[in-house]
């Protein structure tokens, strides 16, 4: 049977190993903060812009219930629609007249 005989590196040796390593290390960790599109830099960025599309999605949500709401009263509320025509569309009722007293009458200023 043979015995392997292991070779021992020189102390200069282990210290180049050893600063490859670090530099190889190193290298690792700056690529996984600073990689494009998968870095932690990125992941912070995604993170903040999740933050932003969430409240915005909340508010949405918020204006969607009040729309819906307002949808309702409309359909099931006469008296809320006829609110809703006479002051937003000017309508009126049959044989009702408009009578205009702020002064800004443009046919008496001919």
């Amino acid at each position: 049977m043979k015995k392997t005989v292991k070779k021992r590196i020189s102390p200069r040796q282990e210290g180049l190993l050893l600063k490859i390593v670090l530099a190889l290390l190193l290298v690792a960790v700056l690529w996984i903060i600073f990689s494009p599109g998968a870095g932690l830099v990125t992941l912070q960025g995604h993170r903040s812009d999740l933050g932003q599309l969430e409240r915005k999605n909340t508010e949405l949500e918020q204006e969607n219930r009040d729309l819906q709401i307002e949808i309702d009263r409309l359909q099931n509320d006469p008296e809320y629609l006829e609110e809703v025509a006479r002051k937003e569309y000017g309508l009126l009722r049959k044989n009702e007249k408009v009578f205009d007293f702020s002064g800004n009458n443009p046919e008496k200023s001919k």
